[in-house]
């Protein structure tokens, strides 16, 4: 079989019967790839996994004073793709009986440590896992000069201390909220249970059984002579982040053949002891109401379970897929997999210019890799059908475009008309976020909207039902 010129490449089969083709990274894709990181600094690996064998493809160098290309062995920074692994070692942990999952946190902390509680009801190891504790993304306390700086300089004491002052604003175990604070919580209350460090629990617990030897906290010599180097804004090198209290939720490195070890086991190939911990870890438990704040809908994680999530990707028939993305300064991450064509996907890389995570959903959804989709992927909205943009005189939201067949259109609701306000709530002097905010509901419930023509002369009230909307907004609006 011939192989493609390309600048870099790699190969390799597992487990693959002599009569059956191995996967292949296409050519489309490795063009595609190849042109992210086209004439910059940045590397990228993929790798694609599936019961015919797998395949690793990059493209890039290490660029740590030497000119190696990067490949399956090299090592990148993976971010929040290591909550995966906290949530995962959870179950772990509660299925050997050392503590069971509705166990209160604070049974695992310093006597002197005040947890918030909502009426009476504590927070559990399975509320922290499950991103259902009620607490935010991150804490108030965070303090320096920049995102790197807070992270880093994030200790045990100023958990404790945030931890002591915190008023949640509903029972634990309500609703999903994502949360970096959380996870490192979890982090923190299961190595005090187990008596070491966090890394010693996880490399014996988890990487050491699926044959994982260069995913860790700490590098060696050698291992840091693998790792593949980030760049700031300027091009600079710019070293993987440090982590103290936030070691749980993010502060892992791998590499493409580790996390490919990782996502075979994910999809049971092969089954291994942790297959039914893992397939718990992927049972859908909440719709995320709340997203990340200030980043609007594409921040929000979908149907969510421990610690993996769907996005609100688009599912193609014959799929169900699941992942988790992650990364600090210019190191990204992705991990997914398809439980029904149990097909697992892996993507590490440097590049700051596209969005990992929506190739990775595109390769994992089996969709064309367009232009576009090196900064958004396919996505499950449910809505109304309208692209909006602010109304800044006299305010409120302008409809831009009505999809054709939406909820929208069957209303007769048309381009230049001002939602005035939304379920009796006004929409004048209101942001974008707030008025989308307003707008989300699940499928088939019903939003009340006052609507104005441009002059505000003609008003009347209208009442949809949302449905699914495949998004086509085009750039700079938002659509619902």
């Amino acid at each position: 079989m011939k192989l493609p010129n390309l600048p870099t490449w790699l190969i390799f089969v597992l487990a693959c019967p002599a009569a059956v083709q191995a996967v292949e990274v296409d050519d489309a894709t490795k063009k595609f790839l190849n042109e992210c990181v086209a004439n910059t600094k940045a590397a990228i690996v993929v790798g694609i996994i599936d019961n015919h064998g797998s395949a690793v493809f990059s493209a890039g160098t290490l660029d740590n004073e030497s000119e190696q290309t990067v490949d399956g062995d090299s090592i990148f920074f993976i971010g929040s793709v290591t909550k995966t692994f906290t949530a995962l070692l959870l179950l772990e942990i509660a299925h050997r009986g050392e503590v069971q999952l509705n166990d209160p946190v604070a049974k695992y902390l310093p006597d002197g440590v005040k947890l918030p509680m909502h009426n009476t009801t504590p927070i559990t190891l399975l509320d922290l896992a499950s991103h259902t504790a009620g607490l935010p993304v991150n804490p108030d306390n965070m303090t320096g000069r920049d995102d790197r700086e807070q992270y880093e300089t994030y200790t045990v004491e100023k958990l404790y201390a945030f931890l002591s002052t915190y008023k949640l604003s509903r029972d634990p175990g309500a609703e999903f909220e994502y949360s970096n604070v959380g996870m490192a919580l979890l982090g923190h209350a299961l190595e005090r249970q187990a008596g070491k460090s966090f890394e010693a629990l996880l490399i014996e617990r988890l990487c050491r059984p699926l044959g994982m030897e260069s995913t860790c906290f700490q590098l060696t010599p050698d291992q840091s002579r693998r790792l593949a180097m980030g760049h700031d804004k300027s091009g600079q090198h710019s070293t993987p982040w440090k982590l103290q209290a936030y070691h749980p939720a993010g502060d892992l490195h791998s590499t493409a053949g580790d996390l490919l070890k990782y996502a075979a086991a994910q999809i049971g190939l092969p089954q291994t002891t942790l297959t039914p911990l893992m397939e718990q870890s992927h049972v859908s438990r909440h719709q995320d109401l709340h997203g990340l704040p200030g980043l609007g809908p594409p921040s929000f994680m979908g149907r969510t379970a421990m610690d993996w999530v769907d996005r609100g990707a688009i599912q193609p028939s014959g799929m169900e897929l699941l992942a988790h993305a992650g990364g600090a300064g210019s190191y990204h991450a992705f991990v997914g997999f398809d439980k029904k064509q149990r097909r697992g996907v892996v993507l590490l890389s440097t590049g700051n210019d596209f969005s990992l995570e929506a190739i990775g959903w595109t390769i994992l959804q089996r969709l064309p890799l367009t232009e576009d989709r090196k900064y958004s992927f396919a996505r499950e909205i449910i809505g109304i059908g309208v692209a909006l943009e602010l109304n800044q005189q006299p305010g409120g939201l302008r409809i831009t475009k009505v999809l054709p067949d939406s909820p929208a259109a069957k209303a007769k609701l048309s381009e230049g008309l001002i939602i005035v306000a939304i379920d009796d709530v006004p929409t004048a002097g209101k942001a974008l976020a707030e008025c989308l905010e307003l707008l989300r509901g699940s499928a088939g419930t019903k939003v009340k909207l006052e609507v104005a023509e441009s002059d505000r002369q003609t008003m009347k009230a209208v009442e949809l039902t949302r449905q699914k909307i495949m998004p086509i907004a085009p750039p700079g609006l938002k659509a619902s």
